[in-house]
């Protein structure tokens, strides 16, 4: 039920297990072997650790070896009454908790594990206070944000002048760290033939999804929901329910899970110097669907899902790979303003006064607005969703009013995918230049060169921002 994966290491010579449980007694456990219930009176998964140092636990059949959890038994016992004397394992890799975040680590020397809390903060499992969830009234709370994004939110705050710190946030070896968190809905074990897992926004639970896992599965997980929401659910067993419960989506960021494209987010969920929020589901951004990468077919069914209606491709035709004119992946089409291909490569604040740089983004506004006009939602691209991606962004960002902090850290969430390094510190001289526009605010400069510059009205600037802004 657990997923983590394990990293292959030096065999170390075969020990005895010998450990006292007491009667009655949460017990915390690591072991190189496969744990159930046929070996302990309960078991139980660690959900989450917040950082006050409360565990979230929820019951569980079968633990595998490496993975840390909790157990209790009726009476006092040693291991070695219920598995056999010796046993040969590597050893236990660092767990991620799929609730809160964080991570737990085994120690097999004293059959036990320690934890590290989403903030850094480490402890041993003795340190906890264990909260166990009700299996048939479940309430818990769960972090879209992945443990790699919320350590980078959390210990760096950018100002104009501060530097660069998210690369020791993807070290080496670079690899995709660019995967939402899911929502985790344990699975109550059962015989039944049909397992069928209801969510949604009310307990009607009729306007979310309805998945059906296998009977040999222990957990659900559901990919791509918003943030700072409150979710229902319940599980039933041919017909019937065996659990039900709610939980709570925290954290802002909301990065998508379509796994064959790159680097996709949601423009929603970042505040605004005022205060202000932005809404989700209307713009998203990401990598390419068709050239170099490509889109499976269920990936993009995915986006279409979150309600994106419109394609703009921000690649450039001069480079026969990313020479897609006319080709929308979504099946979108030009004629009636659901695709634009941009054939540009904007992507330098020195570009905002170029006449090809202003006319392509007097059209993507446009379309933009159009589309939030007809109920639609939009995506946007170039290659990696990374540079001209970010330039796109950044502007619409800035007509928003995001805070320093919140633009620099959204162009170096690239960094997280498979499109390596980006940093603020080759950023700048794209606030530098609406810098240079009159206004008290960002929003308003942005305001002011889209309107002198680009020639876009004040009624599709108010527009976009009262359909945007929460």
């Amino acid at each position: 039920m657990l997923i983590c994966i394990f990293i292959a290491s030096a065999q170390v010579p075969a020990f005895t297990l010998n450990k006292a449980l007491t009667a009655n007694k949460l017990t915390a456990l690591c072991l190189p072997v496969v744990s159930s219930t046929d070996n302990f009176d309960e078991l139980f998964a660690v959900g989450g650790i917040n950082e006050n140092g409360d565990a979230k636990l929820y019951a569980v059949d079968k633990v595998e070896a490496g993975v840390p959890f909790i157990a209790r038994v009726s009476s006092s016992r040693t291991f070695t009454d219920f598995f056999g004397v010796d046993v040969q394992s590597s050893t236990p890799s660092e767990y991620v908790l799929p609730w809160y975040g964080g991570s737990l680590q085994g120690e097999y020397i004293n059959y036990t594990w320690h934890y590290t809390t989403i903030l850094g903060n480490v402890g041993n499992a003795s340190q906890l206070v264990y909260d166990i969830c009700d299996e048939e009234d479940m309430d818990f709370e769960v972090s879209l944000e992945n443990i790699n994004v919320r350590r980078f939110f959390s210990q760096n705050h950018y100002t104009l002048g501060t530097a660069s710190a998210v690369e020791k946030y993807n070290t080496s070896p670079v690899e995709r760290r660019d995967i939402p968190n899911p929502v985790s809905i344990p699975i109550p074990h059962t015989t039944a033939t049909t397992l069928t897992v209801s969510i949604g926004t009310a307990e009607g639970l009729s306007d979310i999804a309805v998945m059906h896992p296998s009977n040999a599965e222990q957990v659900c997980h559901v990919y791509n929901l918003i943030p700072q929401s409150t979710y229902y659910y319940n599980v039933k067993a041919d017909g019937t329910i065996i659990s039900r419960g709610k939980f709570h989506t925290k954290g802002h960021l909301r990065m998508i899970y379509a796994p064959s494209i790159s680097n996709i987010r949601d423009l929603g969920g970042w505040i605004t110097q005022d205060g202000k929020r932005v809404k989700y589901g209307r713009i998203f951004r990401g990598g390419e669907l068709n050239g170099q990468h490509v889109a499976t077919a269920e990936d993009i069914a995915t986006l279409k899902s979150l309600g994106v209606t419109a394609e703009i491709d921000l690649r450039w035709a001069a480079r026969p790979e990313e020479d897609f004119r006319g080709v929308s992946a979504f099946g979108f089409s030009e004629t009636d303003g659901t695709f634009y291909y941009v054939d540009g490569n904007d992507w330098l604040g020195s570009e905002y006064d170029a006449p090809a740089t202003r006319e392509h983004l007097k059209r993507e506004f446009e379309m933009i607005v159009n589309t939030l006009r007809n109920g639609g939602g939009i995506y946007f691209h170039c290659v990696w969703g990374a540079d001209r991606t970010g330039y796109l962004a950044f502007t619409l960002e800035s007509l928003l009013g995001l805070t320093t902090d919140s633009y620099f850290k959204d162009y170096e969430l690239t960094t997280f995918s498979i499109a390596g390094l980006r940093s603020k510190d080759s950023f700048a001289d794209r606030p530098n230049y609406f810098n240079t526009y009159a206004g008290a605010t960002l929003s308003e400069r942005c305001a002011n060169y889209m309107r002198s510059r680009l020639g876009i009205s004040q009624e599709d600037i108010d527009f976009f921002l009262s359909t945007m802004l929460e």
